[in-house]
């Protein structure tokens, strides 16, 4: 399949490890130019030389709850590669607390990361996709988005059933600009961000699964990438799962 994707201009959010690593590791195999981007600076450094540091890839700290560091993120990107043309919005945390245990500092935190930093990560992609009629955003939601959280907090899955909302707002705003707007919904992925759950939960969760194991960091990377390449020129504000069949929309 021809991507269509070499020589473009790739940001990802939380591109310093895990999922996030993944896609720009599985962009770059494609030819693209990418932008690790994350709020651990070491970290996008990291992945930025694995990735292929210099004419393939630049590291870039971003807070993306902050519209300025945002900012800069995008500065970085022109300034480096002169133009963007693929949007990854992988940036996010998980807390497993309780609801009745719940803090509003948690439940904020949160919805201000995994959801307010989409928001303004792809508004500020807007700005510079628009003028061109052309982009990719590719947001990452969750499964939990879908089912509600049990093993992942209520502020995780109510924020990513946000993120699947605003996806499909963002689509309708975008597309008559020739910017495609997509959401991929992982399962429970083989990551660090799961590691903690412990090996019986885990085998719970894949005892749950119709395909027998937990999802890679590498496939759902290929979802992104399908997404953000013209072969899904005319996919638009729809959602891609990733989950081995657990949910089956």
């Amino acid at each position: 399949m021809e991507t269509g994707l070499k020589g473009k201009v790739v940001i990802i959010t939380g591109g310093g490890g895990g999922i996030g690593l993944a896609c720009a590791l599985a962009f770059a195999a494609e030819g693209a130019r990418v932008v690790v981007a994350d709020v651990n600076a070491a970290a996008a450094e990291r992945a930025a030389r694995e990735v292929g540091a210099g004419e393939q890839a630049i590291a870039a700290r971003v807070d993306v709850t902050s519209p300025e560091s945002i900012q800069s993120m995008f500065d970085a990107a022109l300034a480096a590669f002169g133009r963007v043309d693929v949007l990854v919005n992988g940036a996010g945390i998980l807390h497993r607390t309780p609801i009745d245990d719940l803090t509003v500092e948690e439940w904020d935190q949160v919805m201000a990361i995994n959801l307010k930093g989409v928001f303004l990560c792809s508004q500020a992609a807007l700005r510079v996709m628009k003028p061109q009629r052309s982009g990719k955003i590719v947001n990452l939601a969750s499964m939990g988005g879908q089912l509600g959280g049990i093993v992942a907090g209520a502020d995780y899955s109510s924020s990513k059933a946000g993120v699947l909302c605003f996806t499909k707002s963002l689509a309708k705003n975008a597309g008559p600009f020739g910017i495609n707007v997509n959401a991929v919904n992982p399962g429970v992925i083989d990551t660090p961000m799961t590691k903690p759950w412990g090996p019986e939960l885990l085998q719970k969760r894949i005892d749950e699964t119709p395909l027998g194991r937990l999802g890679t960091a590498e496939e759902v990377a290929q979802a992104v990438v399908f997404l953000a390449s013209g072969a899904a020129r005319f996919i638009h504000g729809t959602h891609l799962d990733v989950n081995g069949g657990v949910y089956m929309d």
